[in-house]
C-alpha cells in the first residue's frame, strides 16, 4: 500500500484505500501493523462499552438473589437440582422432576402469572427445591429475571423490629416495593411466623393483611409450607388462602410421603 501522509510523530500513516463499510474513511496504520478503519475501531469500542454496561446490568439483576434475600441458613444458597440426590423410581425423583418442570415454566414464560405450592412434612426438601427452582431461573434466563427468596419467619421478624427502629430498611412499604420489583419470589416456610400470631392458630390481623398485600403485589410466587389445605384455612382467612393458591393448579408438590432428610443424615 502506498503511503500518502504521516499523521504524527508515532508514524501513524493514512493510506489511499478506504474502508469497505465506511467508504469515505481512509485506512490508517503503523508500520508493520494491519491498517484499520478509525470509524470501525470506534464502533468496536462503543459496542464493547455497551456490552460491558449490559453485563453489569445483568450481573446486578442476578445479584439480587444473594444481596436481598432472607434465609434462615446461609447454606440454603448452596441448594440446587444437582445436589438434591435421588434414586430412580422413588418419590423423591418424581418430586425433583416436577420441580424441574415448574422451573422450566417460570424460565420459558416470564410473562406467565402463577403461584406454585410445595407443602408437607418438615425436613423433606421443600426449601431445597424451591431454591433450586429459583437459582435455575436466576442463572439461566436471558434476559435475566430478578429473583428473591424470603423466609417468612425472618421476614415478619424484621418487619416487627422495624416498628421500633426508624433506621431499619425492612418496613412494610419497602418490603412491598421489593416484592413488586422482582420477577420471581420464593416465600419460604409460610405458617412459621408464630411470633406474630394472636390467640389460637390464626395468624394476627397484621400478618394477614401484610401477606395479602405481598400476594397482591407479586403474582409469581413459589410458596413452601408445612401446612396442608385444612391447616392453611385455619391459619389464614379465605382471601389470603385464595391468593396463595392463585394459578397453582398443576403447580402443587406434595412432600408428605418423603422421609425427613434431616433425620436420615444422622
Amino acid at each position: 500500500m502506498k503511503e500518502i501522509k504521516v499523521a504524527s510523530a508515532l508514524s501513524i500513516k493514512t493510506y489511499p484505500d478506504t474502508c469497505p463499510i465506511h467508504t469515505s474513511c481512509h485506512l490508517m496504520g503503523i508500520d508493520g501493523k494491519e491498517p484499520i478503519c478509525p470509524k470501525c475501531e470506534q464502533e468496536k469500542i462503543e459496542q464493547e462499552k455497551i456490552a460491558k454496561i449490559e453485563k453489569f446490568k445483568e450481573d446486578s439483576i442476578r445479584a439480587v438473589l444473594r444481596r436481598k434475600s432472607l434465609v434462615d441458613d446461609k447454606d440454603t444458597f448452596k441448594c440446587s437440582f444437582e445436589n438434591y440426590n435421588t434414586q430412580n423410581g422413588t418419590i423423591e425423583a418424581s418430586i425433583k422432576q416436577k420441580a424441574r418442570t415448574i422451573a422450566g415454566e417460570y424460565y420459558l414464560h416470564p410473562e406467565k402469572k402463577f403461584n406454585s405450592v410445595l407443602y408437607g412434612t418438615p425436613g423433606t426438601g421443600k426449601t431445597h427445591l424451591s431454591m433450586a427452582i429459583l437459582k435455575a431461573v436466576n442463572e439461566n434466563s436471558r434476559p435475566p429475571q430478578k429473583c428473591l427468596f424470603l423466609n417468612a419467619e425472618t421476614l415478619f421478624s424484621k418487619i416487627k423490629c422495624s416498628f421500633n427502629n426508624p433506621s431499619s430498611w425492612w418496613t412494610v412499604d419497602n418490603v412491598l416495593d421489593l416484592v413488586k420489583s422482582v420477577d420471581l419470589l420464593v416465600l419460604d416456610d409460610l405458617g412459621t411466623e408464630s411470633s406474630m400470631r394472636q390467640q389460637g392458630d390464626e395468624a394476627s390481623n397484621f400478618v394477614q393483611e401484610t401477606l395479602k398485600e405481598i400476594l397482591d403485589k407479586q403474582r409469581r410466587i413459589i410458596i413452601t409450607t408445612n401446612l396442608g389445605s385444612d391447616q392453611l384455612n385455619r391459619v389464614y382467612n379465605p382471601k389470603v388462602v385464595s391468593r396463595i393458591l392463585r394459578g397453582s393448579a398443576g403447580h402443587v408438590i406434595d412432600f408428605n410421603d418423603v422421609k425427613d432428610k434431616r433425620v436420615l443424615g444422622f
